[in-house]
C-alpha cells in the first residue's frame, strides 16, 4: 500500500523534498507582503478621500434631500495630506504596472 502523503512529496532541483513541490516558506513571504501592500494602498486612499471631505458639511436631510449646496473651506494642510496620500497610491499602482509589464525593464 501506498503512503498518501508519501505520494504528494516532489524532488525538487536543489534534492530537497517539497510537498507539491512548492516552496510554502517563500510563498508565505509573498502572502504577507502582498497583502500588506494591499492594505496600505486602501489605508492611504481612504485616509486621502477623509481628508479632501474635511470641511464639508452634512448637506443631506434626514429624508435623503440635499438641504444645502454650501461648501465649508477646506485647511491648507488637510489638502496637502489628501493629495500627497492620494499620489501615494498612484505610486504604487505604477509600480506595480512596472514590475508587470516587461516592456517597461
Amino acid at each position: 500500500m501506498i503512503d498518501s502523503t508519501a505520494t504528494a512529496l516532489v524532488v525538487a532541483a536543489d534534492g530537497s523534498e517539497k510537498f507539491l513541490g512548492v516552496d510554502w516558506a517563500a510563498f508565505g513571504i509573498v502572502f504577507v507582503v502582498a497583502f500588506g501592500a494591499a492594505v496600505a494602498i486602501v489605508v492611504f486612499f481612504a485616509l486621502g478621500l477623509r481628508l479632501l471631505a474635511v470641511g464639508s458639511d452634512d448637506d443631506t436631510g434626514a429624508d435623503g434631500s440635499i438641504v444645502s449646496t454650501a461648501r465649508g473651506s477646506r485647511p491648507l494642510g488637510a489638502t496637502v495630506g489628501a493629495f500627497a496620500c492620494l499620489a501615494v497610491c498612484v505610486a504604487a499602482v505604477l509600480y506595480g504596472l512596472y514590475l508587470i509589464i516587461p516592456q517597461f525593464h
